[in-house]
């Protein structure tokens, strides 16, 4: 098996495009990827796979040359098998969920549903480990967890992503297919759930990890700023352009552009990223001729850009080139179950950040830290274990911390967030009074106050501005 083997046995249209389209990106990975038929037959494996023919019975249908020998069963562990029974047993593939081996050494131990026509269960995506690293099992003892990763040659880019709940193995495995690929992808996610972190995971997996990566918030700044951050300008552009000057997507050159708050631009500045997109080329502020680039665009959103397309402050057209690849990050209400293991990666760091000797965590805490709603996600709770973390004297966190501490996990505001309360009151002022000058206009309020037209949209959904 030299390279990548891929057959159809008598598979709808649609699953097979599906699985041309997961070929595309399985080819590049270092990982093993197989697809498996309802019958058990061999429909895809990368060339990855063939590190794993002699330890999985599913990969010896096929030798050298591509050639079926024989029909294999699947062993007792095998996930695919379990996925096959219930999307068998239920019809419908709804009603199936991923599977995980229960055997250590397992090659393929995550096995996910694919459906086709009529959504019904046609095969099963089997995802194996990767090379640099082997999962051990340790004893359970108090205080730890049954699956421990163990580097065997390099760190995992994946590893900083915090995560063992279902929803977010669900985004590694994404994570994993898309980052050698070099499509587009757009990231969407309430404020906090990590956006830009994945971002960086996926750039520094994939081919371009060794080049630029550069962050920019679409809606930190105007319009005119952004384009010229981004495009670059020529000399007279504007005021206070006394010289030429590159845009990000030239310093970015065969890198990753990550666009955080990709909802907060205009849609004559999307028309410009558009042209990116299509014609990989920028043209700077002023200037009359195009420059080539070679950038991957990452982009990301709290708001659902759908939303912003039936309000027609979003381009369709770029949003399908935005989100060739999506992704969607759980909120930290839906993976409640990780919140112990964030706790304890946060207590790590925020002793290692601030030299601290490095404190525990009564359990009782941890139960009242699951138990709060956390609205700002992971980035809140970071930040208020942080807190905990200076303002704890003793050895360990106990409880009656996290009750008496004066910040969001007792319902009461701290400094941050009382200034942020502070800004937003100021800012619902300032359009409020913009839109009284403007007579309701919200086209010449968003130039009052200097903002594109969908950023004010947007904040007069946040703030409830009838």
């Amino acid at each position: 098996m030299a390279g990548s083997f891929i057959h159809f046995p008598q598979l709808d249209p649609i699953l097979t495009a599906r699985i041309e389209a997961l070929a595309s990106l399985a080819d590049h990975l270092s990982e093993p990827v197989m697809v498996v038929s309802p019958t058990h037959d061999l429909v895809y494996a990368n060339a990855s796979a063939k590190q794993v023919i002699d330890d999985c019975p599913l990969l010896e249908q096929v030798r050298e040359g591509g050639v079926f020998e024989h029909r294999s069963q699947p062993c007792e562990a095998c996930p695919g098998k379990n996925v096959l029974e219930l999307g068998n047993f239920c019809q419908e593939a709804g009603h199936a969920q991923p599977s995980e081996s229960i055997a250590p050494t397992c090659p393929f131990p995550k096995a996910l549903p694919l459906v086709g026509t009529q959504e019904h269960i046609r095969c099963v995506l089997m995802l194996g480990r990767t090379g640099r690293e082997t999962m051990v099992l340790h004893s359970s003892v108090k205080g730890s967890f049954p699956l421990v990763k163990e580097k065997v040659v390099e760190s995992n880019p994946l590893d900083v992503i915090v995560g063992k709940s279902e929803a977010m193995q669900q985004v590694f495995d994404t994570i994993r297919l898309v980052a050698t690929s070099q499509a587009t992808v757009l990231l969407q996610g309430e404020s906090g759930t990590g956006k830009e972190l994945v971002a960086k995971t996926i750039h520094q997996l994939g081919p371009r990890r060794e080049a630029p990566f550069i962050v920019i918030d679409c809606g930190a700044m105007p319009e005119t700023l952004l384009e010229s951050e981004l495009f670059g300008h020529r000399r007279g552009a504007f005021t206070g352009a006394v010289a030429d000057r590159k845009g990000l997507f030239e310093e970015a050159e065969g890198g990753t552009i990550f666009l955080d708050e990709i909802a907060n631009t205009s849609t004559s500045f999307q028309a410009k990223l558009l042209r990116v997109l299509q014609e990989g080329e920028v043209k700077p502020v002023g200037g009359n001729h195009p420059t080539k680039v070679d950038v991957r665009i990452i982009s990301a959103s709290n708001i659902p850009l759908e939303q912003l397309i039936e309000a027609q402050t979003f381009r369709t057209d770029l949003f399908y080139r935005l989100a060739v690849l999506p992704i969607t990050l759980p909120p930290l209400r839906d993976r409640q179950e990780d919140i112990p293991l964030l706790v304890h990666t946060f207590i790590r760091r925020a002793c290692q950040k601030h030299h601290k000797d490095e404190v525990g965590i009564a359990p009782d805490a941890i139960l009242q830290l699951t138990q709060r709603t956390w609205l700002g996600n992971v980035r809140e709770l970071e930040h208020a274990i942080e807190r905990l973390v200076l303002t704890t004297q003793g050895p360990c966190i106990q409880a009656s911390a996290v009750e008496e501490s004066p910040d969001s996990i007792s319902g009461t505001p701290d400094l941050y967030q009382m200034r942020k309360l502070a800004q937003s009151r100021v800012e619902k002022d300032m359009i409020v009074k913009a839109l009284g000058e403007a007579n309701g206009n919200k086209v010449l309020a968003a130039k009052l106050l200097s903002i594109s037209r969908a950023t004010l949209y947007n904040k007069i959904k946040a703030y409830n501005i009838s």
